[in-house]
């Protein structure tokens, strides 16, 4: 019970991530990076393990670093309702890899397909960068469900791990534009989402089902929804609002079945 509590409060703590992202007008590579080396930083003082097996860590990480970064991206280029509720479908493609594909899984597709349905350019893409984010989460949590490990000597290790892959293309990208509005969102991006967020995650990965642990996702478009639109004034339109409910619920009686 304990642990499927701490996981709900993750998945709240993951809906105010696109709001904190909103806010900052620096780089998706450099928010990924300071946001993962930051927490990785605090959690290192709290481990007591010094000595890390890297090699096991190296692949969960890699794909940590991707759906962070990708999800960034897609903020930026669509709405937060679009980009949260596609990019909590990482449950299907959780499914898809153990090869469980029912009426629901299909149903929810169609739902994705509502939604990006006579999409402009720029929102379909950040759509798509959502969709993409999703996968990788999906893998990220299924190769960490592999792994024995405990809470507090492996976060640190793959947040620091994780930061290292922004490394390469944070030139490509450049910096961003540094203010005091960026530098308080990345410290609220590390302490909610990411230290209670995704280290609710990686508590329960080998503790609760993976479809359970994924499926945490799904309070995350409700909340950054909700809080977007007194924020941003961004109201879901009637894609969204159709093609979102198609999709989430979906999912929920994927997981109920």
């Amino acid at each position: 019970m304990k642990e499927k509590v701490i996981l709900f409060l993750g998945g709240v703590a993951f809906g105010t991530a696109a709001i904190f992202v909103k806010f900052c007008t620096i780089s998706p590579p450099l928010i990924t990076f300071l946001r993962f080396v930051i927490a990785g930083a605090i959690l290192l003082t709290f481990s007591r393990k010094r000595e890390f097996k890297l090699k096991y860590f190296i692949i969960p990480s890699l794909f940590l670093s991707l759906h962070m970064v990708l999800f960034v991206s897609s903020v930026f280029l669509t709405t937060i309702s679009a980009s949260t509720i596609l990019v909590s479908t990482s449950p299907l493609f959780a499914m898809i890899l153990r090869k469980r594909i029912d009426l629901f899984v299909i149903i929810a597709l169609v739902g994705i397909i509502i939604m990006n349905y006579n999409e402009n350019l720029g929102y379909l893409l950040g759509n798509v960068f959502a969709l993409m984010s999703a996968v990788s989460f999906s893998l990220y949590t299924y190769f960490l469900s592999k792994l024995d490990y405990d809470f507090i000597s492996t976060a640190p290790l793959i947040y620091l791990l994780s930061s290292v892959f922004m490394i390469p293309i944070l030139p490509i990208y450049g910096l961003g534009e540094f203010n005091l509005t960026s530098i308080l969102a990345i410290f609220g991006l590390v302490l909610i989402p990411t230290l209670i967020g995704h280290g609710s995650v990686i508590y329960t990965a080998n503790k609760l089902p993976i479809s359970l642990v994924t499926s945490a996702e799904l309070i995350e478009p409700v909340v950054a929804t909700l809080l977007a639109i007194p924020i941003f004034h961004q109201i879901p339109n009637i894609q969204e609002i159709i093609g979102g409910t198609i999709t989430l619920i979906s999912i929920y009686f994927a997981f109920k079945k």
